[in-house]
This record gives structure tokens, sequence and C-alpha cells, in this order.
């Protein structure tokens, strides 16, 4: 990858249905992102963050003016990378404004772009969805996961589903608006297996503490209860308790919440459809975040051809 040919860095806020096809040309490979800027134009919720490909004084400036701007101190790093959707290397933590620079350079090493989002912290999310379209049956499957869980938990297989939704969507893969959704719960986790789901979840996160960037290689080799017992010192030291709330019995999540999810999906449907644009199975995925609502973090069609889709000529 070429320094300076993603024409980044980039202010996700600013994407619209007027500059969306330059600025996914920026981005041409990195799938992850390009959905993002997919979602902002089409008027999903996403989080305001800015894009950088590597540390140069215009990225250091764009980076300092978002952080400054709503008084950040630490930022949501996801990573990107050409062509692939899965990496060793994971994204999904807050990093310290002062460390951003030293992070994208590491990061622009191993040929990664960086999306520095806002600080939502992933321990905190209420709920994570994880929806996949099956248009041949007409219908949209739901996985999800509860308080203090993340959409990474469900799309890496890291723990098993809480609940499972099946909505038959015809109109939605059909690329319309829809009227109507028919919903109905076809699993639910029974309590000792959502507590087996908390311990593992905790060993998660003592892991990464230790190497956010790559906590399978301390699970791999550290043990379970050390980790469980950091992450709960961390989780009470830093307030952020929800987890540790909801440890003894799963909450199953409300269905405004499910509503909202499909309806998002089906307006991205039909936005894309504008553009000429008809997905077959694809994977969306998003977190409810307190006073925020859902948040949607990107979507990935199945099909390589539909994803190269995503980048329109003008």
């Amino acid at each position: 990858m070429r320094q300076g040919s993603l024409g980044l860095p980039l202010d996700i806020a600013s994407v619209n249905r007027a500059n969306l096809i330059s600025a996914l040309d920026g981005v041409r490979g990195c799938l992850k992102t390009a959905s993002m800027f997919w979602m902002q134009a089409l008027e999903l919720p996403v989080l305001s963050g800015i894009v950088v490909s590597d540390w140069s004084k215009k990225s250091a400036k764009a980076v300092r003016e978002f952080s400054a701007k709503q008084q950040f101190t630490e930022l949501l790093l996801r990573i990107d990378k050409q062509s692939e959707r899965w990496t060793r290397r994971r994204g999904g933590y807050l990093v310290p404004v002062s460390k951003v620079g030293a992070t994208v350079k590491e990061l622009r090493q191993e040929g990664f772009i960086a999306v520095l989002l806002e600080p939502a912290s992933p321990y905190s999310d209420e709920y994570s969805l994880a929806g996949v379209t099956i248009p041949g049956q007409h219908k949209l499957v739901i996985e999800v996961v509860g308080p203090g869980f993340d959409a990474s938990d469900i799309l890496r297989s890291d723990v098993q589903a809480h609940e499972r939704w099946e909505f038959s969507l015809e109109s939605v893969t059909g690329g319309q608006s829809p009227t109507n959704f028919q919903a109905r719960q076809i699993s639910l986790i029974a309590t000792e297996q959502y507590q087996a789901t908390v311990q593992q979840r905790l060993a998660k996160i003592g892991a990464r503490i230790r190497n956010p960037a790559f906590p399978d290689e301390v699970q791999a080799h550290a043990n379970k209860d050390e980790l469980v017992a950091a992450a709960t010192r961390f989780l009470r030291t830093s307030g952020q308790t929800v987890l540790l709330k909801h440890s003894d019995s799963y909450r199953p999540i409300p269905e405004r919440h499910l509503s909202s999810f499909t309806r998002f999906i089906a307006q991205l449907l039909s936005g894309l459809a504008d553009y000429g644009i008809h997905l077959g199975s694809s994977s969306f995925a998003a977190s409810v975040i307190a006073k925020r609502g859902i948040v949607f973090w990107d979507f990935f069609p199945a099909k390589k051809q539909e994803a190269a889709s995503l980048y329109p000529a003008a």
C-alpha cells in the first residue's frame, strides 16, 4: 500500500451521498471502513471518528482536532486491511490519545489503516447483535449477546450466543421498505451455560488487559483463573460493572432493539438498491450503547463479487 494512496485522513461524519463515491474510492478494498461510509451516508447510526492510513502532520492535526472538540482523552481503535476481513491482530479497544501516533505507525508497518472512533467502551455495551440475511429463504437470523459482552464475541465465536431470533424479511431482502416483521425466538441460553460465557468473557477481558491487540496469544498460555480475577478487578476499579451486575442470569434483549436493528438493515438495503446494489447473504453487526441506543459497526456481503459492487464508479 503506497503512502497516501487511500486519500486519508477522513472524518467519517463528513461522508454523505454527495461525496460517498469519492470517499469509497479512498478506502478501496478495506471493506470494514467502506461499510461504515455506506452506513454514514445512508443515515444509519454509526460512531463519529477519523480514518487514517499513516501518521503525518495532517493525520495528527485531524485526530487532535477531533479529540479536542469533544474533549476525548481516549479513542476506540478499529483496524482494517485491504482484502482481509479477519486478521490475527484485533482492534476494538480504547487507546489514549497520547499513544495514537505510535499505534498508527505500528499498524502501518503491518499494512493496516486505523479507524479512530469516539470512545465507546467495549465493556459497557448493553447488548450486541449479529445478523445474517438469507435471501433464498427471505429471512434474517440474529444472534445476541447480553450486557457487558461485545459484537466480537459473536462474530469471532468467542462465546456462545445468548439468544437467536429469526425474522421473516421478504420485503427487506427485496430491497423494499417493510411494513411488518414476523419474528420468533429460536433459542435462549440456559442459566448454567450463560454463566460459563461470563467466565469466558472475563478471561478474554483479562487477556486484553495484558495485550489488547493479541489476546488470543495470552489466553493460549495464561492461567484462566488469573485472567478472570484481573478482569474482575479492572471492571470494578474502572466502574464498568455491567457484566458483573448481570453475571448470574441472562436478561433477554427487549424486542424494540431487535425491531430497530431489523429496520435499519431494511433502510440500508433499500438505500443500496438506489445505487443498483442488491446484496445476497450478508452479515450486519451492531451494539446497543447506553445513552446512545443502537450503533452499527459494519456489514459484509458473503460473496466477493457483491463486496466489489460496494465501490461503484463515479
